[in-house]
């Protein structure tokens, strides 16, 4: 029975991969040429890094190494879906710099094995990676569709719509692997739809929110809802952050201030697990143009040295802390990325919305100050069958860290 079973699921599989979803499916080479009302109806002004004021922001500050595609997915002329995806030309010292510096030792052969075999076809390798979403923010922000089509033909549109979009790809150079990311645990039963079209679901490291309590009127009442013990913590840490300078910079200053901010940004971006590709300060500057309102770069100054930033949006539902850029020297001494993520925290609090989202990576740190890890997952397939077996244990290696979750709140009282 088990057998039959699996049988009659792989001819499932396969019928629906040789099947057209039937939509009508349009391509964009650029955010300029989108029918924008149509992408609007989709979107329903819900997901602030698929509208076009972000996208057409950062497709005109694109990072050297990265191309942008659109999709529209159509019933007659009712646009009912639609999907972003970015081009990432990968050499062979991109590809290194994927191996997680800070994994096991057990590990360690074949992390240095894989590291020699891509620093020694560095010059000779390109792989192009096709994402559907952002590479530099953590969300569901690559597909979205109306309720006028279900969740199964939602992804049999979006599946018909990537093998479309690598087969007009294909005069550039063929696209080399499919990144699909990132959703979240309540999703995964609609989005496994993929997996019938021979993509692998792996997991990433969580996205960590700070859910602000309504009555949380002030900062103050943030740390006072705290356990005596992370009280005294977060004091302790405000007060060597003290010392400080915040400023809230221009466009103009983010340009004035570009060599100083850029090494502050490498300084974290080296440090970083993946690294798919680098953002230019003309991206900062720029996003500060078009969202003057909604965009913050906080420049951090110790003796009216420049010491670090913080990158956030403002969007009408959370905070996203963007980017950070930091000097590790004094880091320590004033504990300026932590003072960092409380001022997240300020900063959601005195706009009064109800989250803070603060992104991947130093998991535990983050929920010291009261923040929860909400599980994403990402689908991969590569275009090659033979190297689609292949890049399971290679994105088994890629997997979470373990971290130890910390609750920074005072335990409600049981009556």
């Amino acid at each position: 029975m088990m057998e039959h079973c699996i049988v009659k699921q792989v001819r499932k599989q396969k019928a629906l991969r040789k099947r057209s979803s039937g939509f009508a499916i349009s391509l964009f080479d650029s955010v300029h040429h989108l029918p924008e009302a149509q992408w609007n109806r989709v979107l329903q002004k819900n997901n602030f890094f698929m509208s076009i004021p972000y996208l057409s922001t950062m497709e005109d500050n694109p990072p050297a190494n990265m191309r942008f595609r659109y999709a529209m997915v159509y019933v007659g002329k009712k646009a009912v879906a639609a999907a972003y995806f970015q081009l990432l030309d990968l050499s062979g010292e991109n590809l290194g710099s994927l191996i997680d510096p800070t994994k096991k030792e057990e590990k360690k052969g074949v992390r240095e094995s894989l590291k020699e075999y891509f620093r020694k076809k560095a010059g000779k390798m390109s792989v192009e990676l096709l994402i559907c979403g952002n590479a530099f923010a953590s969300g569901e922000y690559g597909f979205c569709h109306t309720e006028e089509i279900g969740e199964e033909d939602a992804f049999h549109a979006l599946a018909d719509t990537i093998y479309r979009l690598r087969r007009s790809e294909k005069l550039r150079g063929k696209v080399s692997a499919v990144l699909v990311k990132d959703f979240y645990k309540e999703k995964l039963g609609v989005s496994d739809e993929l997996k019938h079209y021979k993509y692998y679901r792996f997991s990433v490291e969580p996205n960590m929110i700070i859910d602000l309590d309504p009555s949380w009127r002030s900062f103050d009442d943030y740390i006072n809802a705290m356990s005596s013990k992370y009280r005294k913590r977060a004091q302790s840490i405000i007060k060597k952050g003290a010392v400080l300078e915040r400023k809230d910079l221009s466009a103009g200053q983010i340009k004035a201030n570009a060599a100083r901010l850029e090494e502050l940004y490498n300084n974290v971006h080296l440090k970083a697990k993946f690294r798919l590709a680098s953002l230019s300060m003309d991206y900062f500057a720029e996003m500060k143009n078009t969202f003057p309102g909604d965009y913050r770069l906080v420049g951090y100054y110790l003796k009216n040295e420049l010491v670090a930033f913080r990158t956030s949006f403002i969007t009408s539902a959370y905070t996203e802390a963007h980017f950070v850029g930091l000097d590790y020297g004094p880091n320590r001494e004033h504990e300026i990325y932590q003072n960092m993520l409380y001022d997240y925290v300020r900063e959601g609090i005195e706009c009064g919305l109800p989250q803070v989202h603060l992104g991947r990576t130093a998991s535990e740190i983050k929920s010291t100050i009261g923040a929860r890890a909400f599980d994403i997952a990402c689908y991969v397939r590569h275009s090659n069958p033979i190297s689609n077996r292949i890049i399971k244990p290679f994105i088994d290696y890629l997997q979470p860290s373990e971290w130890i979750p910390r609750n920074p709140f005072k335990e409600p009282v049981h009556l």
